[in-house]
């Protein structure tokens, strides 16, 4: 699946060496990291960023999914992108994402209520005068 880059990253990757090849992500000795060896980096990566302790490569993956979702991108789409084999997993982001929306759809719905009960209790009664 093909997954343009969007603008920030772009701006990010601009001074990264990448004449060697696509990767950005390589070890002292110019190659990329394995995927065990990419895991193990992001723990002093974290520290280093000053990133609190328990951030990990899954759980950006998982944000990434979860990000998805909240621009509300087809469920397909997300599969695709996550590589996902079945929808199942898939349809976790989606729902979580529904009910987050529903739940600030909720909210916007009340607060406009209240506010509206709120101006009708302080609108001044009007007078006929003769």
């Amino acid at each position: 699946m093909f997954i343009p880059v969007v603008d920030k990253l772009a701006q990010a990757l601009v001074p990264l060496d990448r004449s060697k090849g696509g990767t950005v992500l390589k070890h002292a000795y110019g190659r990329p990291f394995s995927k065990k060896s990419l895991t193990g980096m992001m723990a002093p990566w974290n520290k280093q960023a000053g990133i609190p302790e328990g951030y990990t490569l899954h759980g950006l993956r998982r944000t990434f999914g979860t990000y998805l979702a909240e621009c509300n991108i087809q469920a397909r789409a997300i599969m695709e992108a996550m590589g996902h084999s079945s929808m199942t997993v898939t349809d976790h982001y989606v729902r979580e994402a529904n009910k987050k929306r529903m739940a600030v759809d909720i909210a916007r719905a009340i607060n406009e209520r209240e506010a509206k009960r709120d101006a009708m209790k302080q609108r001044i009664p009007l007078r006929v005068i003769k």
